[in-house]
């Protein structure tokens, strides 16, 4: 059968049809729909403080000092670290694995439950030199859709040689295993404090620590490392530095922006300080 005859055997058969179907007025019909439901995602976090060192029970550079005149142990010691790849999955580091224990997440938010009305107020009140507290900020993704993490820490410029050496610190080991950067550490590491970023808060300057995570965060799941240890006064600090210091605050806040659409952290980061 040529295309041409084909053609026209088909038309036949379709005019048959027509004409059979407008005799009955009897429509054959039928609709079909699909609802397309887009849900909106969001973007939030909750900002923990907690007296557990992710990774390190030890005694940490408060080795020899015992509680309650100094603040004890830098980390939180004798406690058992229950952390496992199954109930933290974000213990992966650049090495793909993190090879010693750590606390888990579900542990760190139990802590950080009672920190504020307990071992913080326990041990930030009427310090001296020489005393450490312990304060390990974590970041929680309570949002719907993955995030990139940045945490800030502002340490008051009249008051950073004395908290400073303290040791009041970021700790390394973020850094050191490729998952978090910072300018300011950078900076300090490089050129000295003073070349580190200040802020105001309260008619009061601060020097800006920031850190911001490499991965992004899944929702539901906390940043696998604390970015800083402890605050602490200098040991060797004297009455003429603290003459007229009753109280300090030593601040932390947290910033969080969608991973989608964005190559990195940088570039996401970059996003969100452009918005400010």
């Amino acid at each position: 059968m040529t295309k041409k005859k084909f053609l026209a055997v088909a038309l036949v058969a379709i005019l048959a049809i027509t004409a059979a179907v407008g005799a009955s007025l009897a429509y054959l019909k039928d609709t079909k729909t699909v609802t397309n439901t887009f849900t909106i995602g969001n973007v939030k976090i909750e900002l923990l403080e907690s007296q557990y060192h992710r990774v390190n029970a030890g005694k940490g550079n408060a080795t020899g000092l015992t509680e309650p005149s100094t603040g004890g142990y830098l980390w939180a010691a004798n406690v058992d670290m229950q952390g496992t790849p199954e109930n933290t999955p974000n213990f992966v580091t650049s090495g793909e694995t993190w090879n010693g224990l750590y606390f888990s997440d579900a542990q760190i938010e139990a802590d950080a439950e009672g920190y504020k009305n307990g071992y913080f107020k326990d041990h930030a009140e009427n310090m001296v030199p020489g005393r450490n507290v312990r304060k390990n900020p974590y970041v929680k993704n309570t949002g719907s859709n993955d995030a990139y993490i940045r945490v800030r820490v502002l340490v008051p410029v009249s008051l950073f040689d004395v908290i400073d050496n303290g040791p009041s610190y970021w700790t390394s080991s973020a850094l050191n295993e490729g998952q978090v950067t910072s300018e300011a550490v950078n900076a300090y590491n490089t050129e000295g404090p003073d070349a580190v970023k200040k802020v105001m808060r309260g008619g009061i300057d601060y020097y800006e620590y920031d850190f911001t995570f490499t991965k992004a965060v899944k929702p539901g799941e906390l940043t696998f490392w604390n970015v800083w240890g402890n605050i602490a006064i200098n040991k060797n600090a004297t009455a003429e530095q603290l003459a007229g210091v009753e109280s300090f605050d030593v601040i932390f806040e947290a910033d969080a922006i969608q991973a989608d659409g964005f190559a990195d952290a940088t570039a996401a980061f970059a996003a969100f300080d452009k918005q400010k």
